[in-house]
């Protein structure tokens, strides 16, 4: 059988037929190209003129493997071949929303359902949708995406830009996509997202102190990391909170685009007068975000109630295999958020008695 129809079917689109018809052919094309022009790792590894940093890398990723497989995430044949993307991302996702209220547009797919988002292949394409949606009156957005799970139907590779993550950032990503590939909720992309999220960053913590020690500075460097990503998340969620609570005003329209840039704007300068607070300038750019409901709810989209996650954690003991175990299960209950705050109370009032 041709790969690409060996994708089509993988991508569960073949007997699709309509004005998505073209749309659906360019994936299952963009996939086919990863599939087939990417090299075994052990190939690669095989050759002595490998450069010395590549090796090391995907030694790594090798590592970081056998740690998520020891947690309970399902690697299977995933990151054991190599994708070359040429020094770009591997794809770009379109995501929208109206102007006046945090309501995504969403889209329906095959095998997935229901998601926020649109992914391309090609630059020319996100940006193709993304001036249509825009002309529609919505705010879109286009942005680059380092990584993406197939959800376990296809095996996916290792792409080069991978191999100039940090060691913290490496593994935050891997054991991100590999979440996808144990637990997915169809429909419940903020859940779906925010545990990748969750898993990424805890996981990433303690596969640096287990492979290199307590004491390596590459832990010290991660966790710096998180806190600055943390104190971001807070501020953000502030925010969104105040353009949420603008929106459900049900003030006329005009007021609203208004109105939310003055809220936009103070946030901004609230923002300015916080920064001396991060280890890192990585958020500085919110000084320079252009109000967008899209851009905001990408954010929310991905650190979702991580503190819900973090309870389920410690509920676990900070075990985060027997963690996974409870994400999953939630995850098949059709209403993932309270199937979590009912397991955090449940712990809570066994620890009460």
């Amino acid at each position: 059988m041709p790969l690409l129809f060996r994708v089509l079917i993988g991508l569960g689109l073949l007997g699709i037929c309509g004005c998505n018809l073209n749309y659906y052919w360019h994936l299952a094309r963009g996939q086919s190209r990863v599939v087939y022009k990417r090299i075994p790792v052990q190939t690669l590894l095989a050759r002595p003129n490998l450069a010395e940093q590549t090796r090391t890398q995907l030694e790594l990723i090798q590592a970081i493997l056998r740690y998520a497989k020891s947690v309970g995430l399902k690697t299977d044949d995933h990151y054991t071949t190599f994708y070359d993307t040429g020094g770009g991302p591997i794809s770009w996702n379109v995501s929208a929303c109206p102007p006046d209220r945090f309501s995504p547009y969403t889209w329906d797919f095959p095998l997935v359902g229901e998601v926020p988002y649109k992914g391309f292949f090609r630059r020319d394409l996100a940006d193709e949708q993304r001036d249509v949606l825009a002309a529609e009156g919505y705010d879109a957005i286009v942005r680059p995406v380092s990584a993406y799970s197939t959800l376990g139907f296809f095996s996916d590779p290792i792409l080069s830009p991978m191999l100039g993550y940090e060691p913290d950032q490496l593994a935050d990503l891997i054991l991100h996509e590999l979440t996808h590939a144990l637990v997915y909720a169809p429909g419940q992309t903020d859940y779906n997202e925010s545990l990748a999220t969750f898993v990424g960053r805890q996981g990433s913590l303690l596969f640096l102190a287990q492979h290199f020690g307590l004491d390596t500075p590459l832990l010290q460097q991660a966790e710096v990391r998180r806190a600055d990503a943390e104190l971001f998340r807070h501020f953000m969620t502030e925010a969104v909170a105040a353009l949420d609570s603008l929106y459900s005003l049900g003030l006329p329209r005009s007021v609203v685009l208004r109105d939310r840039q003055v809220v936009f704007a103070q946030h901004q300068r609230d923002f300015a007068l916080i920064k001396a607070q991060f280890s890192h300038n990585q958020y500085d750019g919110f000084l320079q975000w252009e109000l967008n409901n899209a851009q905001l709810l990408s954010y929310r989209r991905y650190n979702a109630n991580l503190t819900l996650f973090s309870a389920v954690y410690r509920a676990c003991g900070e075990d985060l295999a027997s963690a996974l175990e409870i994400f999953t299960a939630c995850a098949e209950s059709g209403d993932p958020w309270p199937c979590l705050r009912v397991t955090v109370e449940a712990e809570e009032v066994g620890n009460a008695s």
